[in-house]
């Protein structure tokens, strides 16, 4: 990758979470300029295609959703079969009444301008798989930097709204309250799911580090004790992301990404130099996690497990996603339309849930509303990949009793990326560019193609 490209992703990078998580209109313009810098220096410095395969078309398919999703959403259609098209009736007859021709060719989505910035939207998304999937190793690994550092700038900053309490300006109008921070996100749970895919990334350069010393003891002085320091420096780093992940008392982020977090610790010292199976990998979990509960307090963490307030939360984001579904099957096949969500789902939402539902807390039924059919293509198509790479680092761990380190860069992104995924069972993190962006990443990172054998130079060679 050019160095135009490679610059392009990196402002992309840092310039995602900086307003609102980039969810306003004047950040997305940023940040889709910066990706379709790093799109164009990309394909400018593209080479001959690589030999076609099943796998490869399929990254393929998901890497090219936006344009082949706003060909059939956005494509006009004849009136008589835009009426035909599952839930478009009762809109048809709802022109009629107010008095707006009918006869007009209309496209599949049922708010087109909705559509055509969700899908614009997309593209960032795009240039993060695509670096992930495509980069080297070494650049992979520079990226992750200014992830991680990113993440550890949103927990400083979530200190000082922590100790500004309530009527801080660096709260920039959040009503969380000083108890909950949300660095420069408009929510807390979006702020704990950055940073918890960041811990990921955070495990996988602190491995790299030890094993690089590890592997060039001459480079480093003293090296038994300047690798207990580095050991402990590295620790105390994962101590701190925890304690941001806690801080933020997010019960999906800690529910999901606390536990992807841990299983990443003990995957580096279980394979990443081939120990066998022992207690001592849970017993260091076990020890940085005590020790993150402890800093931010153990009341803080288990007052938002309290069971009367979940007794009163559930139910309606349950009410929500069981009326998006009876929104979807209403619109199977196609969907309302990708990013419609806002403006087709209040004929649905029932008088319990008061005020207007953004969106539906829980993305994989906003899926379902907006892109019907064509939203289970995607996740089937990304469950197959992500089931198959699984499969395929089980055998290389069996096998070699360690993961080299294409393959422990594989495990730990996918790790991260688990846990986006688990959060998302009750958040809309897929709907914050920040997240999603990052999510991208990491799962470019995890599918990217792995060599027939990993090099035996250093982990921070190519």
């Amino acid at each position: 990758m050019g160095p135009v490209a490679f610059s392009a992703l990196l402002l992309l990078m840092v310039a995602a979470p900086l307003m609102r998580g980039g969810n306003r209109n004047i950040a997305l313009i940023v940040i889709e300029g910066c990706a379709l810098v790093f799109l164009a220096a990309l394909v400018a410095s593209s080479r001959s295609p690589a030999r076609p395969s099943l796998r490869g078309a399929l990254v393929a398919l998901l890497a090219l959703a936006p344009a082949w999703l706003a060909a059939i959403h956005l494509l006009p259609l004849p009136p008589e079969v835009w009426a035909g098209i599952p839930g478009r009736a009762d809109y048809a007859g709802l022109l009629a009444n107010a008095g707006i021709p009918t006869d007009r060719w209309r496209p599949v989505s049922l708010v087109p301008d909705a559509t055509t910035v969700s899908l614009l939207a997309g593209i960032p998304l795009v240039a993060a798989f695509g670096a992930g999937y495509l980069v080297h190793l070494r650049q992979l690994r520079l990226v992750m930097v200014v992830f991680v550092c990113l993440a550890f700038g949103e927990i400083g900053f979530g200190m000082l709204q922590l100790a500004g309490g309530v009527g801080s300006s660096l709260h920039f109008g959040n009503d969380w309250g000083s108890s909950r921070v949300s660095g420069t996100f408009a929510n807390p749970n979006h702020f704990a799911n950055y940073v918890g895919m960041a811990l990921a990334a955070y495990v996988w350069l602190a491995w790299l580090k030890l094993m690089e010393q590890r592997r060039y003891p001459s480079r480093f002085a003293e090296e038994h004790l300047a690798g207990g320091r580095m050991l402990a420096v590295w620790g105390a780093g994962a101590v701190l992301m925890l304690v941001g992940i806690l801080m933020s008392r997010s019960r999906g982020a800690a529910l999901g990404l606390v536990p992807t977090a841990l299983v990443a610790i003990a995957l580096v010292l279980t394979l990443g130099s081939g120990a066998q199976r022992s207690r001592r990998p849970w017993l260091v979990v076990g020890a940085v996690l005590a020790a993150s509960i402890a800093l931010v307090g153990f009341d803080a963490v288990a007052t938002r497990f309290d069971l009367e307030r979940m007794a009163g939360d559930a139910p309606l984001r349950i009410v929500q996603a069981v009326t998006t579904m009876e929104g979807a099957a209403h619109f199977w096949p196609f969907g309302a339309g990708w990013g419609t969500y806002y403006e087709v789902y209040p004929r649905f939402q029932p008088p319990s849930l008061v005020g207007t539902a953004d969106y539906a807390h829980q993305d994989y039924a906003q899926m379902l509303f907006e892109g019907g059919v064509f939203a289970v293509l995607l996740m089937t198509v990304f469950a197959w990949l992500a089931l198959t790479r699984a499969v395929e680092l089980v055998r290389i761990a069996l096998r070699e009793r360690r993961l080299p380190r294409h393959a422990m860069a594989a495990a730990l992104c996918g790790l991260g990326l688990l846990g986006f995924l688990l959060h998302s069972l009750v958040e809309f993190n897929m709907h914050i560019p920040a997240n999603a962006i990052a999510a991208a990443l990491l799962a470019g990172a995890y599918l990217r193609p792995l060599p027939k054998q990993d090099r035996k130079e250093g982990p921070s060679d190519d």
